[in-house]
């Protein structure tokens, strides 16, 4: 029978168990092994953050839109910018379950998102901009959901090597006592394993040397650069038009933007990334396209 330890790292591996699964699983390991720092996480995950301040993996980015009966979602287009930009972002604050069953419906979707209604107070106040009384949404394409899920699989995974290289792996269904006193005697801090900023969230702990600052360590920034030039030298070649080229100039300006900023958030640019990387799938007929997408995946190479 595989250890516990090695079950954890088996299933977040395995795309086709549910992040549900493995955060559950991941509670028993923590309650197990008393980390009450991963247990609290896991139950929030599990359960939704209702009256919790957010780790910035579950703030993402849309585009604000209103419903016409005939013409369907329309773009909104808001003044001033600084308040559009603001209206572009929402806090998905549900349970883990439930961001699974809306990442799977934005996948059904003909157009590959779905429309999120905004807080009653943002929308009164959009509602009050607007010309004629249209109900307004935030509408989240399927990859930006898909990246809660993914960082939270990554955190599962690399908490649950650090624990094997600690020499805590578990048999069947329990710890031995040396494993529990190790996990007393090292402290796992949840904040090292979240990729971004979360100074201002309710799971953030005490800071430590090896903290993990979320500005831009994953990725080279001169490699993005290099990306985005090839994406916009490309755009020609590529046999698309259309909304989906339109969709595709759009995430390469949030690149652009992110590559610019002082302190580039990891999320938006994974979230841009799934993004374009569907878009070349999609015409991965042509070797230009193909050519893309390896350079793409090069960005993730250490």
């Amino acid at each position: 029978m595989p250890s516990l330890i090695a079950e954890l790292q088996r299933d977040a591996l395995n795309q086709g168990v549910s992040v549900t699964e493995i955060l559950q699983k991941c509670l028993l390991v923590a309650t197990k092994l008393g980390i009450g720092e991963f247990a609290d996480w896991a139950r929030l995950e599990l359960d939704g953050y209702k009256t919790k301040e957010l780790p910035e993996y579950r703030v993402i980015s849309g585009e604000p839109v209103t419903f016409d009966p005939y013409k369907g979602y329309e773009g909104l287009r808001i003044k001033p910018h600084s308040f559009s930009e603001i209206l572009s972002k929402i806090q998905v604050n549900q349970s883990i379950s439930e961001i699974e069953g809306l990442h799977r419906q934005a996948d059904r979707a003909n157009n590959g998102g779905l429309p999120m209604l905004f807080g009653p107070d943002t929308e009164k106040s959009l509602m009050d901009r607007l010309e004629s009384p249209k109900q307004p949404y935030l509408f989240v394409r399927g990859a930006a959901l898909r990246n809660i899920l993914d960082v939270v699989r990554e955190m599962v995974l690399e908490w649950s090597l650090k624990l094997e290289s600690d020499g805590i792996i578990g048999e069947g269904m329990s710890f031995s006592r040396e494993e529990k006193h190790k996990a007393q005697s090292v402290t796992y801090y949840v904040k090292n394993y979240i990729h971004g900023n979360i100074e201002h969230s309710q799971v953030q702990v005490e800071s430590v040397d090896s903290i993990q600052k979320g500005s831009f360590q994953e990725f080279d920034v001169s490699q993005l650069r290099e990306v985005i030039k090839s994406l916009k030298d490309s755009l020609d070649k590529l046999g698309i038009e259309g909304e989906i080229k339109a969709e595709l100039v759009s995430e390469i300006r949030t690149l652009e933007s992110q590559a610019d900023s002082p302190k580039p958030k990891t999320s938006i640019i994974r979230e841009s990334l799934a993004s374009v990387r569907k878009i070349l799938e999609g015409a991965a007929g042509t070797l230009v396209a193909s050519g893309l997408l390896d350079q793409i995946g090069k960005l993730f190479s250490p």
